[in-house]
């Protein structure tokens, strides 16, 4: 943890649901934890958060709850940000920092300085690289941001913000790593939006085949091994929160979704007319940044 007294002291969290659940967990195992106010639009959520200990109150209203608070945590669909930007920006404190959790950042960041960024001056905007295919507070767990990589946007290009959050996802035990909008929207099309887009594409295709009987007697459901059970648990995220992602961050997945192709293309090449050895080549190629990271 880093050194000196932990920056915050009240949290408003808005939406408690698998993220904003799992940060509240987490700032409650601190030594000397915050105060916390929730928002949910689940009371199966709310009952929950207070049943563990995570939220101390909940408010009625995104714009009650950050009512004195020095850190605002928007933990929604990444579609609905700007809608709780304006629910909020004016019952803060003039030094409350503010930042969100969506993994797209570009289009946030648009509408952000096109309309809000002297509403809300102190915004560096979060992406911790966590989570799960399930949703709600029943499946947050507080050691979630352990170990794990967040992203650091400033939107209002002040340190102000950006050192406190810096503070408190380290002492989550998470690694920080600085990027602009465009960048990050980048990396995450190509680490996360990338494969969240082929378990479903994988998945409609074993379907597909299942249903044309092209191989009597297939049945992926009950016959998948491993590898495939693998990629199908992220098919199982939200179509909904997917479908905004997605969305939110088409340019970047498109080129993302072009890089892939011409890869498959290279791979369709080697097969028809490369031969074995040449086939064992490219394929160690590809691999070959794995022994830089993984042990044999």
């Amino acid at each position: 943890m880093p050194s000196g007294a932990f920056p915050f002291r009240k949290v408003a969290i808005l939406g408690t649901g698998l993220m904003g659940g799992s940060l509240a967990g987490a700032l409650k195992g601190l030594p000397d934890p915050p105060k916390i106010v929730g928002t949910t639009l689940l009371p199966e959520d709310r009952k929950l958060a207070m049943e563990r200990g995570w939220v101390d109150l909940f408010a009625d209203t995104n714009g009650a709850a950050v009512s004195g608070v020095d850190l605002v945590v928007i933990a929604v669909p990444p579609g609905a940000v700007p809608q709780v930007w304006g629910e909020i920006a004016g019952n803060l404190l003039p030094e409350a920092v503010v930042t969100d959790l969506s993994s797209v950042k570009g289009a946030l960041y648009e509408a952000y300085r096109t309309k809000f960024h002297t509403l809300l001056p102190l915004y560096t905007s979060s992406h911790p690289m966590a989570g799960s295919e399930r949703t709600g507070i029943s499946s947050a767990r507080a050691t979630l941001f352990s170990d794990r990589t967040v992203f650091l946007t400033p939107f209002g290009g002040e340190e102000d913000s950006l050192l406190p959050l810096d503070h408190l996802w380290k002492a989550l035990g998470a690694k920080t790593f600085r990027v602009s909008p465009s960048d990050h929207d980048g990396i995450v099309a190509h680490i996360s939006h990338l494969p969240h887009v082929l378990s479903y594409c994988l998945l409609t295709l074993a379907e597909q085949v299942r249903r044309e009987n092209r191989y009597p007697g297939f049945d992926w459901k009950t016959q998948k091994g491993g590898s495939f059970s693998d990629i199908l648990r992220i098919a199982r995220s939200s179509p909904q929160l997917w479908a905004d992602i997605l969305f939110q961050n088409r340019r970047a997945i498109l080129e993302a979704m072009d890089s892939f192709d011409h890869q498959m293309e290279l791979l369709r090449e080697t097969l028809e007319n490369g031969g074995s050895e040449n086939l064992s080549r490219l394929l160690s190629e590809w691999t070959a940044p794995l022994s830089e990271t993984l042990p044999p």
